[in-house]
């Protein structure tokens, strides 16, 4: 189980707040890097982000360069099997950032280490996004994290927030209250990505995943058929990835 014991732990490195719907304060940036590791490799590249990687990335919160971290690895679904994040309210910062965590990583690891891990990567993706709906109570315990990708048109925006708002919420909201999840966040596109839109949802347990999903859009379809219809229709592309956060051995 994944304890968050502060919100900063949790993947997107949520800004600090109270239980609740929220919204995400201004200009809140989640930078996503995906890597396609060896299944054989990650046991070695997990002992380096454990051992060279974290103690920098706790220092660059420290130091205010970003809000927080973490890295999930792939259960189902995706062309990539780590994802890991850094939060920042600072456009600028994400170059800070790379220069500063990847010079003080090489420093810390010995040269045959950093080929390694560059060894490792067999295909590599970066995305930024833009913080919308948060609601992630600080405490949560979470196993899993389901990332359910969209594409729309940017002509059917309205409509597509109108439904996610109106009709969507309150019945994820329900499904949260009944405890199907633990947490969800929505995410805007930003900069990369085939998708432009991405919602997030924490769970307990793999159970509740079925569930969940199933009590969500069977609700729309019958409490909206035409709002249920026209998300259907205005869809032009979807992708779901099941992760788990990555875990140090002996923990």
């Amino acid at each position: 189980m994944y304890r968050v014991t502060s919100l900063f732990a949790l993947l997107l490195l949520i800004p600090a707040m109270g239980c609740g719907a929220q919204v995400a304060e201004d200009a809140a940036h989640v930078y996503e890097a995906y890597y396609k590791i060896k299944p054989g490799d990650l046991p070695e590249w997990n002992r380096q982000y454990f051992e060279y990687a974290v103690p920098v990335l706790d220092g660059l919160v420290s130091s205010g360069v970003i809000e927080g971290y973490n890295q999930w690895e792939h259960t189902t679904g995706g062309e990539y099997n780590v994802r890991m994040a850094i939060r920042t309210y600072d456009w600028n910062a994400i170059d800070t950032f790379w220069e500063e965590y990847l010079g003080q990583v090489n420093a810390a690891s010995s040269d045959a280490e950093s080929e390694a891990v560059s060894r490792m990567i067999q295909a590599h993706r970066d995305e930024i996004w833009d913080f919308g709906h948060v609601d992630v109570p600080e405490g949560l315990e979470t196993a899993y994290m389901y990332a359910s990708t969209y594409q729309y048109n940017f002509a059917d925006a309205d409509e597509w927030y109108r439904i996610w708002g109106d009709v969507a919420t309150p019945l994820i909201e329900q499904a949260m209250a009944d405890g199907h999840i633990g947490g969800w966040v929505t995410l805007d596109h930003n900069t990369g990505a085939s998708h432009n839109y991405k919602v997030l949802f924490f769970f307990e347990d793999w159970d509740d995943i079925d569930d969940f999903t199933g009590t969500v859009l069977g609700a729309m379809e019958e409490q909206s058929p035409e709002d249920f219809r026209k998300f259907l229709s205005i869809t032009q592309g979807h992708s779901d990835v099941i992760y788990a956060p990555t875990r140090q051995e002996g923990m």
